[in-house]
């Protein structure tokens, strides 16, 4: 099982994908200076097949950083209700918030907590507005891997 700590969730930056912006820019440049020489050669079919395929490339590759934005939107929003959540647990159980580590990476009902040495089981309303901590018992402790210590 593998548990994720206040300061997983406060690392995760969204990551900047400069590999991909540049495949673009690069993608677009190329298709740029092909229509050029294609305007100044005078076979015009000569340049045509590579403009069409580095521009299904550049379309391909858009999609996919429409994809990685939307995604890591999504997934920024579920970490700031993690670390929210992790904000009001620290001050119930009057802990240091580094101190608690928890199995999923957004809310969920019946997930587990671990603060200190000891774990709970977390039980949210229909609306995750309020939870209740119940003492719980790991079948198997040692198999646990803490991320972002």
């Amino acid at each position: 099982m593998e548990f994720f700590t206040y300061n997983y969730f406060v690392n995760q930056s969204s990551n900047s994908h400069i590999y991909q912006y540049l495949l673009v820019i690069l993608a677009l440049i190329i298709i740029l200076l092909l229509i050029l020489r294609r305007s100044k050669n005078k076979s015009r079919l000569k340049y045509r097949d590579l403009i069409i395929l580095l521009s299904l490339l550049l379309v391909f590759l858009i999609g996919i950083q429409t994809n990685d934005y939307q995604k890591g939107k999504a997934e920024k929003g579920n970490y700031s209700q993690m670390l929210f959540f992790l904000d009001a647990v620290s001050k119930k159980k009057l802990v240091d918030p580094e101190t608690i580590s928890v199995n999923y990476k957004y809310l969920k009902d019946e997930m587990v907590l671990k603060i200190n040495n000891k774990y709970y089981q977390v039980n949210f309303n229909s609306d995750f507005t309020t939870f209740k901590l119940e003492e719980t018992v790991l079948v198997n402790d040692e198999s646990i891997k803490v991320t972002g210590k």
